[in-house]
């Protein structure tokens, strides 16, 4: 299992959608993050409880070895699917919300969503994982 650090964890859900930009110390690198700080504050911390509600874990807020086995998981799928449909060819072992998961989940938004969308931003949300999983489940 992988262990991620805070700045990992935050990067899975802003990638994922679950933190808003807003919270980003914002750069260029969006929805990427290198703010290691403690998993706190209410935003997060729901953030975090939202995340293991949606994948029927105990919403306690926590970051335990349960939720990033989870968080691992989603990831590795995204990326799956990412590496079918857009051949983003992002490594198997690498179960991270990297550079090469947002510019494939840039360039399949920009295949399936209207170039005007707020999809477009490198965040893999609800909608975009929906839709990618069932082009994936097409092409499989």
């Amino acid at each position: 299992m992988t262990t991620y650090t805070n700045a990992q964890f935050r990067s899975i859900l802003f990638g994922l959608g679950y933190l808003s930009p807003e919270l980003a110390v914002f750069d260029q690198d969006f929805p990427l993050t290198s703010d290691n700080s403690p998993l706190t504050g209410n935003k997060t911390i729901q953030a975090i409880k939202n995340f293991q509600a949606d994948y029927g874990l105990t919403a306690d807020g926590i970051v335990g070895a349960k939720t990033m086995a989870q968080a691992e998981k989603v990831i590795s799928i995204l990326q799956y699917e990412l590496n079918v449909v857009v051949q983003a060819d992002i490594p198997k072992d690498h179960p991270f919300y990297g550079p090469k998961t947002v510019a494939a989940v840039k360039k399949f938004a920009a295949q399936y969503f209207s170039e005007e969308s707020q999809f477009i931003n490198g965040v893999a949300s609800l909608e975009i994982r929906k839709t990618l999983d069932k082009v994936a489940k097409q092409l499989i």
